[in-house]
């Protein structure tokens, strides 16, 4: 008899490394296959599907936050408007591991640059 893991609903606590660099999240998913995603520089949203008893894949489209004067974070390259971030992920309790792109986009939709980047995650106790 094989286990199923539960779908990765709830939030979660992460790490995305890509060319260097590592950067921290805090993700939710929903029931309803929403996920919000919060950096200190960045908020995003997409949705979320189970691929297999284990495994889900997401997308986030993750917009930078402006400062007063509407200036971006100054790791943002310029003409930059916001990353689609795809991930492959596998849960493994209350933990979760993928691999996926992040492709920074001007505001038109065009590819400015894209890398491969790694994620690990652990599950935030419910409130």
């Amino acid at each position: 008899m094989s286990h199923v893991i539960a779908p990765p609903v709830g939030r979660w606590s992460g790490t995305a490394s890509y060319e260097g660099k590592v950067d921290e999240y805090t993700v939710s998913f929903t029931e309803d296959g929403s996920v919000t995603l919060e950096t200190t520089e960045s908020t995003g949203t997409g949705t979320w599907s189970s691929t297999g008893p284990d495994t889900f894949t997401y997308t986030v489209k993750e917009v930078f936050t402006q400062d007063e004067s509407g200036g971006m974070p100054a790791k943002v390259l310029p003409g930059a408007a916001y990353v689609e971030i795809h991930f492959d992920a596998r849960r493994d309790g209350s933990t979760f591991t993928g691999t996926g792109t992040a492709q920074i986009r001007a505001a038109d939709g065009s590819v400015i640059h894209s890398t491969t980047a790694r994620t690990t995650a652990h599950q935030l106790p419910a409130n």
